[in-house]
């Protein structure tokens, strides 16, 4: 027995406390419900996933959660045309982080959120954190396409109206897969060119096409978050330049590319910056992009955030806005890199909704902020009921 403790007193003490709790139990009391599930109204335009958590950004309102395996986190989310299902790849193994692989595209309900079906695949697809182009879904809408990298490279194609597996393209050299036509996948190679793979109506390949010298991976290489715009995917160079390709008859056409730094951004050292640093609304034609200022290059521009958030007219080339990308009653001196962020000073992921009223929706040291994209006035200048940061998804209608 500890010195100084009566045993008495401490007996005493412990029938007091039984008392109690035997009496609380008694009353009325709420508990959580576990199990209970709810079905989502028909989808609004400002419903975003931030990782595989919904939140209605417009009304800081959390929607629920997608179940997903977390032995490796993939980063897009594709939809089925007719906007009832949604695509993820997993990767499971029989002994938690080791043991035997299965690989599967595992089918989501986006009314409950629940699996609705899977595809087992080649355990072969790339284990990459966020990074766009690990799936895509031809704009037919019938083929999924799933990068693989063992490290050969290669694309899983899976009938989804069949929900089977078709087979498996060898795509030597060239990495992650993008929607290119009715039945096409367009791939960046490591030597600057375009690979685009075409399918036939069972999903088998038809041809392998290369365009030569997209860019030039030595002296400016682009970075991979593409984002597209119409029929036009849009990718930034480390070194600001705008590069486009045009997939709208199936076989990609390269177009002219432009800077969006001019010459006193350069002199100032204005950087392209950001895990997602692209993002496009369709029905107006702008462009935002995540920058910021830095003395030196940077040898990767997705560590660093955005401390600016420039908008351009893709008609014109013109800037035409710049809005903070951190808002002002953050405390700047408490700044430094949280999960998903990454330097920690601002914004490493953007995305702005569709439609006659759109939101432009930033993730950073700071959560998310929300604000209207055309006078920069905040909704929200912290969502409360979204994670504090992660790669950011519209839901499609």
């Amino acid at each position: 027995m500890t010195s100084g403790t009566h045993p008495i007193r401490t007996y005493t003490t412990l029938i007091g406390l039984a008392l109690a709790t035997a009496a609380n139990i008694g009353v009325s009391q709420d508990f959580d419900s576990f199990g209970r599930s709810e079905v989502l109204p028909e989808p609004e335009g400002d419903w975003v996933f931030v990782d595989y958590s919904l939140v209605d950004v417009a009304d800081d309102r959390f929607l629920g959660l997608i179940g997903v395996a977390q032995t490796r986190r993939p980063a897009a989310i594709e939809y089925s045309p007719d906007g009832t299902s949604l695509f993820l790849v997993e990767t499971f193994y029989t002994r938690g982080n080791r043991g035997e692989r299965t690989d599967t595209v595992t089918i989501f309900d986006t009314h409950t959120l629940g699996v609705a079906g899977e595809v087992v695949i080649p355990a072969k697809r790339a284990l990459l954190l966020v990074v766009e182009g690990t799936l895509a879904l031809t704009d037919n809408g019938r083929f999924l396409g799933v990068f693989n990298l063992t490290p050969a490279t290669s694309i899983s194609v899976v009938d989804i109206e069949k929900r089977e597996f078709v087979g498996e393209i060898s795509t030597p050299g060239c990495s992650l897969v993008f929607p290119a036509g009715e039945l096409s996948y367009m791939m960046i190679c490591a030597n600057g060119d375009l690979l685009t793979v075409t399918l036939d109506e069972n999903g088998g390949e038809v041809s392998k096409e290369r365009i030569e010298r997209f860019f030039d991976p030595e002296a400016d290489p682009i970075r991979e978050p593409g984002v597209r715009y119409g029929d036009d995917w849009l990718f930034v160079s480390f070194d600001g330049m705008l590069h486009t390709v045009d997939v709208s008859d199936g076989m990609p056409r390269v177009g002219e590319s432009w800077s969006l730094l001019n010459a006193s951004d350069r002199e100032q050292n204005w950087r392209i910056t950001g895990r997602q640093p692209l993002a496009v609304h369709q029905q107006s034609g702008r462009l935002y992009v995540l920058a910021r200022q830095n003395d030196e290059p940077l040898d990767d521009p997705a560590d660093w955030d955005g401390t600016e958030i420039w908008s351009f007219d893709l008609a014109t080339r013109e800037r035409v806005q710049r809005l903070e990308a951190r808002p002002a009653s953050a405390n700047a001196g408490g700044a430094g890199a949280t999960l998903g962020s990454t330097s920690g000073d601002g914004a490493s992921n953007i995305l702005v909704t569709q439609g006659d009223e759109p939101l432009l929706v930033t993730a950073g040291d700071t959560g998310i902020s929300v604000r209207h994209p055309l006078t920069g006035e905040y909704v929200h200048e912290r969502l409360e009921n979204a994670p504090a940061s992660g790669w950011l998804t519209l839901r499609m209608p």
